[in-house]
């Protein structure tokens, strides 16, 4: 029987030193392989081990589109918008014409009252490269409206509906748009029609409420505030534009409180005038009206009544 000699010192080094390789080969990491973690670590919402798998990746590859873009993603996720523009703008240099990615560096800019024409580059930039979106156009319209400038601002929002007229966004800011330039008919056209796409939306119920209540039909009115009210009292009279309808509210309560002194014990005149009230944000008297209309019993909405208590109490000395 042949003698078995043992291996040397040299031999057991060396075959250790190749299975060592050898298993090293089989579990080498790709910058996919960290970016699938980070995806996974993300599911989980460990964000800062999903960085540090992004950060290995582009380790062993600094031009990694998808590596940018996920840090951009983890970044947001962190409401750190620096760093996430930063990182999604690194990753358009590297592919430029990325529509999607673009959108995502305008929507981020658009946050910002100084990045807004930064913001409107980029989305028209989107235009060129994808002439039929139309949540780009609405964004495009976005901007234009909070700078006032309400030709530009529907003629946006219409190319929108143009492309896609169930677009509930667009036909919702068109309506407000042109309530805010005096078209009131066809303000409440377009917000009919919002509503018929969306029924809970509440910016369509807020301005078609102001629309009708600039036409005089004024119990139209109020039932579209109600309407709003239901939908979300929290915000219901906090919406831009609201605030600077305070005449035509003071309007409004005139009438109302006539009609409430003809019937002072019918409970749904002192609800009628806690809501209008609200909307002017006089809380103390929408307060005393709903406490009113509660003892004869209307049904008040628990979240209204929530809502009025609280910022009555902010306003208080």
């Amino acid at each position: 029987m042949p003698r078995v000699r043992p291996f040397s010192h040299s031999h057991r080094v060396t075959s250790l030193a190749l299975v060592l390789s050898i298993a090293g080969t089989a579990f080498a990491q790709t910058p996919a392989d960290h970016l699938a973690l980070a995806r996974e670590h993300m599911a989980n919402l460990r964000l800062d081990r999903a960085s540090r798998e992004i950060q290995k990746a582009l380790a062993a590859d600094p031009e990694n589109f998808d590596a940018w873009r996920l840090s951009g993603d983890v970044a947001l996720r962190q409401a750190d918008l620096d760093k996430a523009l930063e990182a999604w703008t690194h990753a358009a240099r590297i592919m430029p014409d990325n529509v999607e990615l673009l959108g995502s560096i305008g929507d981020l800019l658009i946050r910002r009252n100084d990045r807004l024409d930064d913001a409107l580059s980029v989305y028209k930039h989107v235009m060129e490269l994808d002439p039929g979106n139309a949540r780009t156009l609405v964004s495009i319209g976005s901007i234009h409206e909070r700078r006032e400038q309400w030709p530009e601002a529907a003629a946006a929002y219409r190319g929108a509906l143009a492309i896609d007229p169930n677009l509930v966004r667009a036909r919702s800011s068109l309506g407000a748009v042109l309530f805010k330039m005096g078209s009131y008919e066809d303000s409440s056209r377009e917000l009919r029609k919002a509503i018929e796409l969306s029924p809970r939306d509440l910016r369509s119920h807020v301005f078609l409420g102001l629309s009708q209540n600039h036409l005089g039909r004024y119990d139209n009115a109020l039932e579209e505030l109600k309407d709003a009210l239901q939908i979300d009292p929290h915000a219901a009279n906090q919406l831009i534009g609201v605030r600077e309808q305070q005449p035509q509210f003071m309007r409004l309560i005139d009438l109302f409180m006539k009609a409430y002194e003809e019937n002072p014990r019918e409970a749904g005149r002192s609800f009628d005038l806690a809501v209008v009230y609200f909307y002017a944000h006089d809380y103390e008297s929408s307060w005393r009206y709903l406490i009113k209309a509660e003892q004869m019993r209307y049904p008040i909405p628990i979240e209204m009544k929530e809502v009025v208590w609280s910022r009555r109490r902010l306003r208080s000395p």
